[in-house]
């Protein structure tokens, strides 16, 4: 399978994830999961330049996002899928078997109603709900701030 990792991270495209995830993942083709993103071409533009020219970046919402997954699985490319909050990892889930059984929960800030989950991310209760259906599906849900750091497992913070 080509889709190499399924990453929340409520920043999308920033510093830790272009050093660390694409890097060590090496990483050249970003399926972006955003709808706000994929409906916007001045943002969806920003995250294309933002990431080294030898990585292709796609901005989708999650209809567009399937089809888009399921072709960078039978391809040969090393492929993230980045979504801003569980929710969308659910829903894209349910839609398709391409991807990885496992969730890499990055950075989520901290914004009005979340929950502290570990020092670097926060959960809304509709994401806690949705970690909790991921979980349910089998997939396992972890939070991991950049690679090489210690992975804390969903079932150890709810």
């Amino acid at each position: 399978m080509a889709i190499t990792i399924l990453r929340c991270d409520d920043r999308l495209i920033h510093g830790q994830c272009i050093v660390k995830v694409l890097n060590d993942y090496k990483i050249d083709h970003i399926i972006l999961v955003d709808p706000f993103t994929a409906s916007n071409p001045v943002m969806s533009n920003i995250y294309k330049m933002s990431v080294p020219p030898t990585v292709k970046l796609e901005a989708h919402d999650v209809d567009t996002a399937v089809p888009a997954v399921e072709a960078s699985a039978e391809s040969g490319d090393s492929t993230l899928v980045l979504v801003k909050d569980p929710v969308v990892a659910l829903e894209l889930q349910k839609r398709t078997d391409k991807l990885p059984k496992a969730l890499n929960i990055g950075p989520m800030s901290n914004r009005r109603e979340t929950t502290k989950a570990t020092f670097f991310s926060f959960l809304l209760d509709r994401e806690k709900d949705a970690c909790n259906a991921l979980t349910d599906m089998g997939v396992r849900v972890y939070f991991q701030q950049v690679p090489g750091e210690k992975e804390i497992e969903w079932n150890d913070v709810k």
